[in-house]
């Protein structure tokens, strides 16, 4: 870690019958453009709307500590679901190296309850270009990969942080885990939505389900919020 994170709070996870007030999961997973905040290993993650794939659609990009865009990540919600729907990397000259896409099943419901879990089995189609390499090559080329994709995802609750300096009373908590990947054991990661901010924390769990204190990821500082 490049700084250690700090001001975090947190409480139990509510119980389902006090929550009347708690945002949706698709609430909670919508993103204020705009948001940008920095995170405790130098990255900073900001909120935008731009076009992907013909659409308009919300989007959090991924800077690097130094300032070096790496990535977009996309989202689309409607008709009572939460599409990811792909995502742009880029070089450090900003030319875009992969866009990946995924097809409609990688949506998880709007209105998930507490302690419930989907697995979410789509395919992810990435399209990466090639830039010539000087004396050899002065084309640029693409290829296409296409990949399944396999997760299990359980909506645990809402929980109350403090981060950053700012309270966020009900933060979505979800348990996602590789199941077609090449992941371990019962390795994966804890992940926490904020309505408006998209992910302000992440823990990650090792192959016996042990959290890894060391790869915490969470927000510290927040830049701008509209």
């Amino acid at each position: 870690m490049k700084a250690a994170w700090c001001g975090m709070v947190a409480a139990s996870v509510f119980a389902a019958a006090g929550a009347q007030a708690a945002p949706t999961v698709g609430q909670c997973m919508e993103l204020t453009t705009g948001i940008k905040f920095s995170k405790n290993n130098g990255d900073a993650q900001v909120n935008v709307e731009e076009t992907f794939e013909g659409k308009k659609q919300k989007g959090t990009q991924l800077i690097l500590d130094g300032g070096v865009l790496l990535a977009t990540s996309y989202q689309d919600i409607r008709d009572g679901q939460v599409f990811l729907t792909g995502a742009i990397h880029y070089n450090e000259d900003g030319t875009v190296r992969s866009k990946n896409v995924y097809t409609p099943q990688s949506a998880i419901p709007a209105n998930m309850r507490p302690g419930q879990e989907v697995r979410v089995q789509f395919t992810d189609t990435q399209i990466s270009t090639h830039y010539p390499l000087a004396g050899l090559s002065d084309k640029i080329t693409t290829s296409t990969r296409t990949d399944k994709r396999d997760f299990s995802i359980t909506f645990l609750g809402w929980e109350r942080l403090e981060l950053g300096g700012r309270r966020f009373p009900d933060a979505c908590k979800f348990e996602l885990h590789d199941v077609g990947g090449k992941s371990k054991g019962k390795s994966g990661e804890y992940v926490w939505y904020a309505q408006g901010y998209g992910v302000i924390m992440m823990d990650k769990m090792d192959r016996d389900g042990d959290v890894q204190p060391a790869y915490r990821i969470a927000l510290t500082n927040i830049i701008s919020a509209p």
